[in-house]
């Protein structure tokens, strides 16, 4: 008898040995993290339409400038990607995230590309603190930001300039509305969201453009 049930529980044992080492193939799949980027362009970008170049060192003291925190609407503030395939949907991308907080990432290349296009190095940007004697405040809020069809990505922006003094006060002298589509360029090589991401970095460059240029009119309003 006691054979008997040796017998009977061994293969058991040797069906449930054998099955327990079999292992379903994994399904996860790892996020791919983005960042917006600066986009450089020509060289004479940099100080845009100067009136007379014997007054720089006096207009980069004028252009010293902080940008508040990008201010963004709550779908936009977690880290996965967005598509708006149509008006009142939108998608989210599990596996295709930014690499940094939106609001710190539109700030920082915001940041560069003002710092280049105006010529100066004497700037700060949230979440870094105001730098003494700053001149001028920008504030940014933005509506859309994000891929709206299969070939182009769109940013619709409302921006402020404030200047630091007794004069003007706490109310903006300059403000502005910016609907601003790209086309994104994907080539055969290319990621899709990679090229993506650059399209929306250029819709920032094309924004900081437009800030530029009222930043400059500022120097000689007064």
């Amino acid at each position: 008898m006691k054979t008997l049930i040796q017998l009977f529980i061994f293969p058991n044992v040797l069906i449930f040995s054998f099955s327990s080492c079999i292992v379903p193939e994994s399904t996860h799949k790892e996020s791919t993290f983005h960042l917006l980027t600066e986009v450089k362009g020509e060289a004479n970008e940099s100080n845009i339409s100067l009136p007379n170049p014997s007054l720089d060192n006096l207009i980069d003291l004028n252009r010293t400038f902080y940008l508040r925190q990008i201010e963004l609407p709550y779908y936009l503030q977690e880290n996965r990607i967005i598509y708006r395939p149509e008006s009142g949907k939108i998608e989210f991308r599990e596996h295709e995230r930014w690499g940094e907080p939106l609001i710190e990432g539109i700030g920082r290349v915001m940041g560069l590309n003002l710092s280049h296009m105006l010529g100066i190095s004497f700037y700060s940007v949230y979440p870094h603190r105001e730098k003494a004697n700053t001149q001028i405040e920008i504030g940014i809020t933005i509506n859309r930001f994000e891929k709206v069809n299969q070939s182009e990505v769109l940013l619709d922006a409302r921006w402020e300039l404030f200047k630091k003094d007794f004069k003007h006060g706490s109310f903006p002298v300059l403000n502005g509305h910016e609907v601003i589509l790209v086309e994104i360029n994907a080539s055969s090589k290319s990621v899709a969201t990679s090229a993506e991401v650059l399209s929306l970095s250029e819709t920032l460059k094309l924004i900081s453009k437009k800030i530029t240029i009222a930043i400059q009119s500022l120097e000689f309003a007064d």
